[in-house]
């Protein structure tokens, strides 16, 4: 259940907004609702929020002045309530991701579309944060690696150094003047198998590389040692549960 925080100056719309609008239907609650921007700040300190829902004329601060002040934005989704249907307003209230702005009497119908459209957003980030804690936070990979477990050291850090060329098991082996079945051995200590340890590395390299919006996606897949595109596409379908087009529209 999404939590929904309420910041109006005018009583009888912020309280008739809490005990008219059904917000359980959507699996909402309202946590807090607030008169005032400032008291608004300071329960969004050391409260878990998702969603606020803020008028934008109000005394000692604008609803989008509040916006701004309020750290991490990007974990929020922002309603804006306004009696101006004034385009500057809304212009701004954009250049905040806001995910919608209403404009006064309000229609119960189109807050049911907005909150819907936040709660959509809301499920994609926590896809998104899901995701990037399991490829980015491969612990197996980058943490718990013991300082005297030299071997599973020098695998790991073979891949980091190769990951952007074609690489053969037995090559690694070569190089690193251990067998094949030692290698795979140390592996299975870890509950890892050597493809599984590459292809984590080179799809958490490709995010980084998508991260920077500089490079075409069939590029990506080559700077991170992928030679076949589509292979590449269905691995980091399997290892992300996205595809690369489905991030980056997460991502914007």
């Amino acid at each position: 259940m999404y939590k929904v925080v309420i910041c109006e100056d005018e009583d009888i719309i912020r309280k008739g907004l809490i005990f008219s609008f059904d917000f359980q239907s959507l699996n909402l609650k309202v946590a807090a609702d607030f008169d005032n921007p400032i008291s608004c700040l300071e329960y969004l300190k050391d409260h878990d929020t998702d969603i606020i829902v803020t008028d934008i004329k109000m005394p000692l601060m604008s609803g989008l002045e509040m916006i701004s002040k309020i750290e991490n934005r990007k974990k929020y989704e922002f309603i804006i309530l306004s009696g101006h249907s004034d385009f500057e307003y809304a212009k701004q209230a954009i250049t905040y991701n806001v995910t919608e702005y209403l404009v006064k009497p309000l229609d119960y119908q189109l807050l049911e579309v907005s909150l819907k459209k936040a709660i959509t957003n809301l499920n994609d980030k926590n896809l998104l944060n899901n995701t990037k804690y399991q490829i980015e936070d491969f612990p197996k990979v980058y943490k718990d690696i013991k300082n005297d477990d030299a071997l599973l050291q020098s695998i790991i850090h073979y891949i980091k150094e190769n990951y952007m060329h074609k690489i053969v098991l037995d090559e690694v082996a070569d190089e690193l003047n251990y067998s094949v079945s030692s290698i795979k051995n140390k592996l299975k200590e870890h509950d890892l198998k050597f493809n599984t340890t590459l292809n984590s590395y080179r799809i958490y390299k490709s995010i980084q590389l998508i991260n920077l919006n500089r490079f075409p996606r069939y590029e990506i897949a080559e700077m991170v040692g992928f030679s076949d595109y589509k292979y590449f596409c269905a691995i980091f379908k399997k290892y992300t549960g996205f595809s690369m087009k489905e991030l980056v529209q997460i991502k914007k």
